[in-house]
């Protein structure tokens, strides 16, 4: 059994380029049937009341676990926890689909950065516009930055417009890009800014209220979002069409997929509308119809980014050399 620490996953030196790949593997496994997954469990406290779904998040620590099964590729489970004002610790396990032996421990600190951000590379792949070359970036942390470059590793950008509510996280952020993508960047000053001639914009932010704003959005934008609560209602009412990861995952998401919960409950939309990715990668689904098309995309956690990450994760530290091997 190989523990990877921190330190061993910066060596590895990750790249969206090669671990998207990876990500659409796994959406083509699902697709064919067999996987075997649980919805993310979600331990709170204090426990929410009966009936809620958790929204504004009160509770004060929580306690995630994300298991996925998928044939060929392996098995997998994400523990996470969370104590306000304390951060979070989390580990990643990978076992082998055939022995089920434990193949690898994971330090998730800088790898649950890459597997949730990692599913915008298809998102961006199969529903932006062939020939996006501007891409809108809200928010600037470390999810966000590997958010950009997933969408950057699918498409020719050549330009992304940044927005978050920090300066000097902006004026960093679109440092780091310039050097690692060679891209242009620019620091905008506001979400409509940002959002504004964009091809795609993903969202990748911390917030408890939207950060964009519908009305702003362009015809032909594919805007995908890595957080619950960062959309507006208008976005959703503007979209010609609803696209996520895995479609189950949000109508039971805690806590709530705001923006949609909103408008589920006002009657004004469905769940049953919402197609899966994965549907529209093996041709069950139509993708993006027209260049004017406004798609929105949905990327809730699952089990099933978690066994792409870890079995990529192991096989990378194995070619490297990486890690330490631990008694079973």
């Amino acid at each position: 059994m190989l523990y990877l620490s921190y330190d061993d996953t910066v060596k590895m030196d990750l790249r969206m380029n090669d671990v998207v790949p990876a990500f659409e593997e796994a959406y083509r496994r699902l697709a064919d049937g067999g996987a075997t997954t649980q919805y993310r469990v979600r331990l709170v406290h204090p426990p929410l009341a009966e009936g809620t779904m958790g929204t504004g998040r009160p509770w004060q620590r929580d306690l995630r676990i994300l298991p996925a099964i998928l044939p060929g590729l392996g098995v997998a489970c994400r523990l996470g926890a969370t104590a306000h004002g304390y951060g979070s610790g989390v580990l990643l396990i990978y076992w082998d689909f055939e022995t089920m032996a434990v193949k690898t421990v994971i330090s998730d600190e800088l790898v649950h950065g890459v597997r949730s951000a990692a599913p915008d590379g298809p998102l961006t792949k199969y529903l932006a516009k062939k020939d996006a070359s501007v891409l809108g970036v809200i928010g600037t942390g470390r999810i966000a930055r590997w958010a950009a470059e997933a969408a950057w590793s699918q498409r020719p950008i050549k330009t992304m417009k940044v927005y978050s509510r920090d300066a000097e996280h902006r004026a960093e952020f679109c440092a780091y890009v310039e050097k690692r993508l060679g891209v242009e960047t620019v620091n905008c000053t506001s979400n409509d800014e940002a959002v504004s001639d964009a091809d795609v914009v993903v969202m990748a932010t911390s917030t408890r209220n939207p950060v964009i704003n519908g009305d702003a959005i362009p015809p032909g934008c594919t805007v995908i979002s890595n957080t619950p609560e960062e959309l507006d209602v208008a976005t959703i009412r503007k979209a010609n069409k609803v696209v996520a990861t895995l479609a189950e995952e949000i109508e039971i998401h805690v806590p709530p997929w705001q923006a949609v919960y909103d408008l589920a409950r006002a009657g004004e939309f469905s769940f049953h509308s919402i197609t899966q990715l994965s549907d529209i990668m093996t041709g069950k689904q139509p993708g993006r119809e027209s260049d004017d098309e406004i798609i929105v995309c949905l990327n809730p956690g699952s089990g099933i980014h978690d066994v792409a990450a870890s079995r990529y994760v192991y096989y990378r530290a194995l070619e490297l050399g990486l890690g330490t091997e631990l008694p079973t």
